[in-house]
């Protein structure tokens, strides 16, 4: 009997490290998502009221390099 409840024990134990790890898993996946969803919208933001001037920016820094 005591050699049947180690081994549910053992099992039980075995099936909880096995769901810990699984939702830390997802977890880590879902603030992975959040938090490039959340640059995402930063960047469009960003891109809608200052995109004109990166630009120009960037093509004044690439003429001044050719030049």
């Amino acid at each position: 009997l005591e050699t049947l409840i180690a081994r549910r024990t053992k099992a039980v134990e075995d099936k909880i490290a096995q769901a810990e790890a699984q939702a830390v898993a997802e977890v880590r996946a879902r603030s992975a998502d959040l938090a490039v969803e959340a640059a995402r919208v930063l960047l469009q933001k960003q891109m809608a009221t200052q995109g004109d001037a990166l630009v120009d920016k960037a093509i004044k820094d690439v003429a001044a390099k050719l030049n």
